[in-house]
């Protein structure tokens, strides 16, 4: 097995390593940072820069470059007079001189052979819960789910539905994924919109292309003229659009001019599978004091993102609330916010049967974001996850400023707004009264599962369009 040295120990470098162990032997890291030379990571020592010369000296080796500015790095690797230099750009390895594609092994096409099932791709970056939701409900329909991810695998932070795909592919260019998909036997390719160009690719592989939208970026984000074509061509080249709101979906209609008939919106509601008939003792009956719960990411430093909580979470925790959260996000940033106040609970990153469980311990559920100008139109156009699990947690929802959120607790008598230029802790006192019923989501048909005879009708639907050339 030839021999590499990764430059970057942060989050790209992290990722790099991921995907090449399965092609390298990885002897160093290799990073500016001096704090970090002499550790391990991954049981693999931390080498300072000057030294990657003497490993060259030992092995035929190649260097990765797995850092956002790569060109400051490749020059001082040039400089040392280092050969075989790659750089990672978005998910993918490219030669440091030419940007030309590093070459990997080729990964076997699928053959479906005399299967009468539904064989479907879901391709996707680092599949979340929404393509995992996805990709369960069709399985238990009887149909086989297979995916292909362009940075983390399931293994590595959504265990519990790793087995469920028929095989997992890691895809390890853009030329790779392009051919696999052209030459393989699936029936439906169903794309995440994270990465967005992975359906332009694709469109011209001869399949059905599905593009499942989780946003759209240019409603809260100032896109340069190549990702608003990308945004395009994805939302106009696929065969079919999925979409989590109905107003996410007129958006996009009126923005490329779609045909409603080749969208489909399906909600991020839960599985049924996650009611809990058993349910934790309630941590306020212990103290007398209010318990809420958040679960989900957080942003550290930029103040106008929808995920930076710090100043709403402090005023809370100040008029006396307990603020209990489970993320995903960095934990070292997470548990530096458990020291801002006393009040402040930092619970880890638990799965989703585990969370559902959990969740029943407290006595708010928050879905407060950052309402900010840059954000607002985004929250206002989404279906938060966490909503539909505190409410099927059979907990109240505490919802801020953004009015399609209101309507979902208002209508349904899931919670309340909190007005934060009011009295907070009176406002929590009144939501804490609302009694959740025991399986209320699965009466209203707030359940994954109740969408899936419209998602295989969709996919008949526009697989017959593309057959058709239409």
């Amino acid at each position: 097995m030839k021999k590499c040295i990764i430059f970057g120990c942060g989050n790209m470098g992290k990722a790099a390593y991921g995907k090449l162990k399965e092609y390298y032997e990885i002897v160093a890291w290799a990073d500016n940072n001096q704090e970090l030379h002499g550790q391990k990571i991954e049981g693999i020592s931390v080498i300072k820069p000057s030294e990657i010369p003497l490993f060259e000296q030992k092995y035929d080796l190649d260097v990765f470059v797995s850092v956002f500015r790569t060109s400051m790095v490749v020059n001082q690797l040039k400089r040392l007079k280092v050969s075989n230099i790659y750089v990672c750009k978005g998910r993918f390895f490219f030669s440091a001189d030419g940007q030309y594609p590093l070459e990997f092994p080729a990964l076997k096409y699928h053959e479906k052979g005399n299967d009468k099932s539904l064989h479907v791709l879901f391709v996707s970056d680092a599949a979340n819960i929404r393509d995992h939701k996805m990709a369960s409900v069709v399985k238990k329909a009887g149909e086989k789910v297979f995916l292909a991810y362009l940075h983390k695998s399931p293994y590595d932070g959504w265990l519990e539905y790793a087995d469920m795909y028929e095989e997992i592919y890691q895809i390890m260019s853009m030329q790779s994924l392009v051919d696999f998909v052209k030459n393989s036997e699936f029936d439906i390719i169903h794309c995440s919109s994270e990465p967005e160009y992975t359906t332009p690719m694709l469109i011209r592989s001869g399949k059905t292309v599905i593009c499942d939208c989780h946003d759209l970026r240019s409603s809260n984000q100032s896109l340069t003229p190549d990702k608003l074509a990308i945004e395009y061509l994805a939302h106009t080249g696929a065969a079919g659009v999925i979409y989590p709101t109905a107003g996410l979906r007129d958006e996009a209609v009126r923005k490329f001019a779609l045909p409603k008939e080749r969208t489909l919106v399906i909600e991020n509601y839960p599985f049924k599978d996650l009611l809990q008939n058993a349910k934790k003792e309630k941590l306020s009956s212990a103290d007398g004091e209010i318990h809420c719960v958040y679960e989900g990411g957080i942003t550290h430093g930029d103040k106008a993102d929808k995920r930076y909580f710090e100043e709403k979470w402090l005023k809370m925790a100040e008029e006396g609330l307990h603020i209990h959260y489970y993320s995903q996000s960095d934990e070292e940033y997470c548990r530096l916010l458990e020291t801002l106040h006393p009040r402040f609970h930092y619970e880890g990153n638990v799965s989703s049967y585990e969370l559902s469980y959990e969740l029943t311990q407290y006595d708010v559920g928050l879905c407060i974001y950052n309402s900010t100008p840059k954000c607002q139109l985004y929250l206002e156009y989404s279906s938060p996850n966490k909503l539909y699990e505190y409410v099927h947690a059979g907990i109240p929802v505490a919802v801020g400023d953004v009015k399609s959120h209101m309507l979902i607790v208002e209508e349904n008598n899931f919670g309340k707004h909190i007005d934060f230029n009011k009295d907070i802790m009176q406002q929590m006192k009144e939501l804490i009264k609302i009694k959740i019923p025991f399986g209320i989501l699965e009466k209203k048909g707030f359940t994954f599962e109740s969408r899936t005879e419209e998602l295989l009708d969709f996919y008949k639907t526009v697989n017959q369009y593309t057959q058709k050339g239409v």
